[in-house]
C-alpha cells in the first residue's frame, strides 16, 4: 500500500526543458547520490522518450531508495512501475489517476491557491505541492508568487503533506522549512549547480 507519509524530504523534479541537452537519467543518479528521497520526471517530449528515460529511472531502484514520480502522464506510470503521477488542474483529475493506477499508488496535485490545497485532498490527492513561494525563473514572471504566509495557511488547513515549491534556495530553505511543510521541490537550484551531487547533499542536509 502507499503511504504519504513518504513524502518527506528532498524533492527533485528532473524538467527535460530546463536540462535539455543533458542525460535525464544520469542527472537522476546525481541527485539521488546526493540524497534526495523523491523523483518527479516532467518531460513533454514524445511519449516513447519518455517512457525510455522513466523505464531507466525506475531500474535506478536497485541502487537507490527513492519515490519516483511521473509528471502527467498516467499511462506512462502504470506502465513503468512508479510509485505515483502528478497533476494539476489541466491534467487528468485526481479521482482519474486513482481510478487507472488503483489504490497502492501516490497521486500528487500542483495547487496555487489555499481553496485549491483543500479541494485536492477531498478529491483523494496524498500529497499537494504549493507554489511558487517565491519568484521563480522557471515559471516566469507573470507566475503567481504566494509567499509564506500562505505557505502556512496551507499546510495548517490540510491533513496531506504538502510540499514547497517555487524559488526555494539556500537563504530562505530554514524559512520555508519553519512552515511547517514535509517536503521541499528544487528544479533550477539544482539543475544549474555545478557539482549536482554536492548541491543536492546540502539540501537534503536541512531535513536531517
Amino acid at each position: 500500500m502507499r503511504s504519504n507519509r513518504a513524502i518527506r524530504g528532498l524533492y527533485a523534479v528532473v524538467d527535460a526543458t530546463v536540462s535539455a541537452g543533458e542525460d535525464l537519467v544520469r542527472l537522476t543518479r546525481e541527485y539521488l547520490e546526493g540524497g534526495v528521497r523523491i523523483l518527479q520526471l516532467r518531460d513533454k517530449k514524445s511519449v516513447t522518450d519518455r517512457r525510455d528515460v522513466a523505464k531507466r529511472i525506475v531500474a535506478l531502484k536497485k541502487d537507490f531508495d527513492f519515490l519516483f514520480i511521473v509528471n502527467d502522464d498516467i499511462q506512462t506510470a502504470l506502465k513503468v512501475g512508479a510509485d505515483g503521477v502528478h497533476v494539476g488542474k489541466d491534467d487528468p483529475s485526481p479521482e482519474e489517476c486513482r481510478r487507472v493506477l488503483g489504490p497502492g499508488k501516490l497521486v500528487g496535485y500542483s495547487s496555487h491557491a489555499l481553496e485549491e490545497a483543500v479541494e485536492a485532498e477531498r478529491r483523494g490527492a496524498d500529497y499537494v505541492a504549493f507554489g511558487a513561494i517565491f519568484p521563480t525563473s522557471t515559471k516566469g514572471p507573470g507566475h503567481p508568487v504566494q509567499g509564506l504566509e500562505k505557505l502556512r495557511q496551507v499546510v495548517q488547513a490540510v491533513n496531506i503533506p504538502v510540499v514547497a515549491i517555487g524559488g526555494i534556495n539556500r537563504s530562505n530553505i530554514k524559512d520555508v522549512l519553519a512552515t511547517g511543510v514535509h517536503s521541499v521541490a528544487m528544479i533550477s537550484a539544482l539543475a544549474k549547480a555545478g557539482n549536482k551531487v554536492e548541491e543536492a547533499r546540502k539540501f537534503a542536509g536541512f531535513f536531517e
